[in-house]
């Protein structure tokens, strides 16, 4: 029986050479560069239609998810606003509200203090706050705070500040204890923490000054808040900035 393996092949070439043929670009037709790819047009290609309406329309949208995502973004950074200026001003009321105060020589801990309290802290006041605070496990005992963190040993702010009131310590060097102790991290501490800071002010300091860890640690948290602060305004001003940019080029172009 004769084989069948040279008429296989000739039917083999066949297919590949139609194959060929078939795929092959036309002398008639457009070249593969300017295809319906859209990718290999040259902007001049481009319908008028096209530049006057669609890529309008195109800016448009980008303008519209710009504003959605930069007014989520922005909405949330302007809440945080009130937040920062409200623990200022808790300090600075408490300064204005007739609180005991030694007197004497202000505390020299830079312009930042007097910026942020918008007032002067006495230095007998911060001395008598560092050597009158509690320990963190008798703070943590009389806790009258709800939070998780308050319930699991840590200090709270509103804790510190009750215990220091019935000592009868100045407010805003209470505040500015408290605060130093903080780092600006928030308005609960570690008791670890806390404790290892208040021993510390305490050895470093003499008599007729405070530790220069104490106003290290509250100028770190100023700067902090300070940061915080300038950050977050820069950040509102690019977001916005970059709404109205996508605006001007969706409608005023």
């Amino acid at each position: 029986m004769p084989s069948n393996r040279p008429f296989l092949y000739t039917l083999a070439a066949l297919l590949l050479a139609a194959n060929t043929c078939a795929f092959a670009p036309s002398k008639s037709s457009p070249s593969l560069t300017k295809s319906s790819t859209a990718i290999y047009y040259d902007l001049n290609d481009l319908p008028t239609h096209l530049l006057s309406g669609e890529l309008v329309e195109g800016s448009q949208a980008k303008f519209y998810g710009y504003f959605a995502a930069g007014s989520g973004a922005g909405g949330i950074g302007l809440a945080q606003l009130p937040s920062m200026f409200n623990e200022a001003a808790a300090a600075r009321e408490s300064a204005s509200a007739g609180s005991p105060t030694k007197g004497g020589p202000a505390l020299n801990a830079g312009p930042l203090v007097s910026l942020y309290y918008d007032n002067e802290i006495s230095l007998a006041d911060v001395s008598d706050a560092i050597s009158k605070a509690p320990t963190a496990d008798f703070i943590s005992k009389n806790s009258q705070s709800v939070n998780f963190m308050a319930s699991k040993g840590y200090i709270d702010k509103n804790d510190f500040i009750r215990e220091m009131n019935k000592k009868g310590c100045n407010a805003l060097a209470t505040y500015s204890v408290f605060d130093a102790i903080s780092s600006g991290k928030g308005g609960i501490v570690s008791p670890v923490v806390y404790d290892e800071r208040i021993e510390k002010y305490r050895q470093e300091s003499g008599a007729g000054e405070v530790a220069s860890s104490f106003v290290t640690d509250l100028n770190g948290f100023l700067a902090v808040k300070v940061g915080a602060f300038i950050g977050l305004v820069v950040c509102l001003l690019v977001d916005f900035g970059l709404v109205a940019k996508a605006g001007i080029e969706g409608f005023l172009s």
